[in-house]
């Protein structure tokens, strides 16, 4: 019996070491950005490229074969705005890169046809939110899931070079992101497309107040706008045959425009939702609602303003909870709500329209406790195997007197790469592989802009080291496809 429990106790206590290893900060990382992953139609019939940044962890094991989770996060941005770069993407990507995953952020199609009508206000980018119907914001939608699901691909086709290990996969999003990770790990089946996404009427050309909005920008508009089929949840995008796991998802302020946790895939792991929400978002409800709800109350009773019309009917983070638990569907679902309900007051009580100018509640109200507390969930969800440890390989990545002055392009590469710099310095190159390995030694850059073969170089991820005579002054990746 003694040795029965002496078992357990090890068991139970490398099960925590294992579980902390996804938790603590303790790599360097590197990124390698503007990566293209595809090209895909827009709401207007152009065609939009789409781009992610890529962040990896400096981590390996003895024997060079440890893979690492993928996490892949959305900005938000109502499908109408939004980037990639946004503080607080990036930050989720690095702190993630840091836990030693595989991180990424992604672009995807921003926009829909704005309405015909003119609307207008004394508010910012007022007539921006208003879709032709509410079928534009589910065209939104399912636009966002299906680059995701692209981009995931993308990632998942090229797992060795990354070191991915593409049984542990995550997601994460803050507000419309949210929406298109809960779409990308939940929406599984062809019967869950939502039919605004099949072919639909012709939508009438934009009134000329919308023409500034953002995602406007640039475009040309006819008198009547073809809205035809989507195509399938899958997108087409770097089609794969490689099977993967989807293990978990961060729900930042997001919601569902249906219910995905009632149908999956058979023989499927259902993922680990996290959500957190607060109950006074006018943004994006808690509960099930319209786009907009709050917000447009605080239009018609504060600003002298008409409500957002044409909106989506959501069912915010508290309603699918409570479909889980009503209905028995298994999912694993941690919420962090917050206590404050929105008062219906345009000026008195918190959480109140002129209380959130400056406190908004479509937001985090502690940045750093929900995101080590999603990494707490996450955690025991990874069974990735051999774990990964530091290396020896330097990770600091530029001197202040360098910084953006030396660029490396094209990235990723295949044949050749240039390196230019517009230093006064003699600078040279060293390029190390994943496991630390001298590839090229301290080749001289003679030229403010330099061409280097690298066919010598086997697909992989490389770190490049350009220095001067005092030392490393710039770590870059390299993306030898």
């Amino acid at each position: 019996m003694k040795a029965t429990f002496k078992l357990l106790f090890i068991f139970l206590q490398c099960s925590a070491l294992y579980a902390q290893q996804w938790k603590d900060k303790k790599y360097h990382y590197d990124s390698t950005l503007n990566v293209v992953y595809g090209k895909a139609i827009n709401f207007n019939g152009g065609i939009d490229t789409l781009k992610m940044d890529i962040y990896t962890p400096y981590c390996d094991d003895k024997a060079h074969i440890a893979t690492r989770p993928l996490l892949l996060v959305i900005h938000g941005g109502a499908f109408l705005a939004g980037d990639k770069g946004e503080s607080n993407i990036t930050s989720i990507c690095k702190q993630f890169a840091k836990r030693g995953y595989v991180t990424a952020s992604i672009n995807y199609r921003l926009g829909f046809i704005s309405d015909k009508l003119a609307w207008n206000c004394n508010y910012p980018n007022y007539s921006c939110v208003f879709a032709s119907d509410s079928a534009e914001w589910y065209r939104a939608y399912f636009r966002a899931i299906q680059d995701g699901k692209g981009a995931l691909r993308y990632l998942i086709n090229r797992h060795k070079l990354f070191r991915i290990d593409t049984s542990n996969v995550f997601l994460a999003g803050e507000s419309a992101g949210a929406f298109t990770a809960l779409g990308i790990g939940l929406m599984d089946t062809a019967s869950e497309k939502p039919v605004q996404a099949y072919a639909i009427n012709d939508a009438v050309k934009p009134n000329a107040n919308a023409f500034n909005c953002q995602y406007n920008t640039g475009k040309t508009f006819s008198n009547n706008i073809a809205r035809p089929d989507l195509g399938n949840i899958e997108g087409n995008i770097e089609p794969s045959t490689i099977h993967y796991t989807i293990k978990g998802i961060g729900n930042m302020y997001g919601a569902m425009l249906s219910n995905l946790l009632k149908q999956q895939k058979t023989n499927t792991v259902k993922p680990g939702i996290f959500s957190y929400h607060q109950p006074c978002d006018i943004v994006v409800p808690i509960d099930s609602g319209r786009v907009f709800a709050g917000l447009s109350w605080c239009m018609t009773n504060g600003y002298g303003c008409y409500g957002i019309a044409n909106t989506a009917k959501l069912y915010g983070s508290r309603t699918f909870s409570q479909w889980n638990s009503s209905f028995n569907y298994g999912y694993n679902i941690h919420n962090e709500f917050t206590s404050t309900n929105f008062p219906y007051s345009f000026l008195i009580g918190k959480g109140s329209c002129s209380d959130q100018i400056n406190n908004p509640c479509h937001a985090y109200d502690n940045f750093t406790l929900r995101l080590d507390n999603l990494a707490n969930f996450f955690a025991p969800l990874v069974s990735t195997s051999p774990i990964c440890d530091t290396t020896f390989f330097p990770s600091s990545l530029s001197n202040n007197d360098f910084k953006n002055k030396i660029n490396l392009y094209p990235n990723p590469a295949n044949t050749s790469i240039t390196i230019e710099h517009f230093s006064s310095s003699q600078l040279s190159v060293s390029i190390y592989n994943s496991v630390g390995q001298t590839m090229l030694n301290n080749m001289l850059l003679n030229e403010k802009k330099n061409h280097l073969d690298i066919r010598f170089l086997p697909a992989g991820i490389y770190s490049v080291l350009i220095k001067d005579s005092n030392g490393v002054v710039q770590v870059m990746r390299l993306v030898r496809e």
